[in-house]
Order: structure tokens, then sequence, then C-alpha cells
């Protein structure tokens, strides 16, 4: 489990993206966030981080980045806002594919039943809880059908 931790750490590579943050350019913020996801953890395959590399990121990357996130917007934002979401959807007893799509639709990822491409995102405060970082991979997850159940290992590291 990856829990927030009150100061960064020593190394810390998230300081261009507290920067982006500061200065309120969530949408660059969120292309940094997936850069570092992305050198952290892809080995290929396809564009983003599939379920297992998402689910393996280490927990010190994880908790910098969420905390940067929950900071700057007052915890609106985050993988511990999406892991809460999830944690809601998943209290609705649905079919696994069904979670996943109602988190899909709590966080604003989701349009009726089709997964949002990344220019459908918004950029602003008034997006819903959890809609940013957009968590590279996440919507073609679906779309391909590859498996989800590593990207709920992914915010079971969030969980309380």
């Amino acid at each position: 489990m990856c829990t927030p931790v009150s100061s960064p750490p020593m190394k810390d590579p998230t300081s261009p993206l507290r920067a982006l943050l500061a200065a309120g350019e969530w949408k660059a913020a969120d292309l940094e966030t997936r850069r570092l996801l992305i050198a952290e953890a892809d080995t290929g395959g396809y564009a983003g981080l599939d379920a297992d590399e998402a689910a393996r990121v280490e927990c010190e990357l994880l908790r910098s980045i969420d905390t940067e996130w929950s900071a700057a917007s007052d915890g609106r934002f985050g993988f511990s806002a999406q892991a809460d979401a999830l944690a809601n959807a998943r209290n609705a007893a649905l079919p696994l594919a069904d979670t996943w799509r109602a988190f899909g639709r709590a966080v604003g990822w989701v349009d009726g039943r089709e997964w949002v491409e990344e220019e459908a995102l918004h950029y602003d405060v008034g997006a819903p809880p959890g809609h940013l970082p957009w968590l590279p991979g996440s919507s073609t997850v679906v779309i391909t059908g590859r498996v989800y159940e590593g990207f709920f290992a992914f915010y079971a590291r969030f969980s309380a």
C-alpha cells in the first residue's frame, strides 16, 4: 500500500510537476505525470502503461505524485481521489467490467458507455473528483480487452 507522506523524498523527481501544479498548468502537469510514470514502468507494447506495469510503479514515486496533485487541488485530484472513486464503484457489487466502467464514469473518463479520448479531458478544477491525472492506458484496457485487475491492484495501493 502506498500511503501519503508529509514530506517529499530527498531526491524528488516531481519538482517540475510541483511547479506546473502550483502555476495551475493542469494539462502540462498531467503530461509530466504521464512522463514520470511511463519512464518508470513502461516496458513497451503500446502507448501508456498496461495493467501489470501500472501495478509495479514504485511507491515512492506514486506517493510523491499523489501528494503533489492532492495538495494542488485541495484533495480533488490525484491517485487517492481516484482510489476513492474506485472504492465507491466497487461498493455497488457490480461485475468487474461494470465496476471499471462505473469508476470511469465517476472520474469523467467514460461518456455514456464509451471511454473518452485524451482530447476530451477537462484540465480545470471543475472537472470531476479524480479526473486528473489521467492514468495512461486506463481507457485502453477496456477498449482492447486487456485485463483491468492490475489497475484495481494499482488503486488498492492508495486505499485507506
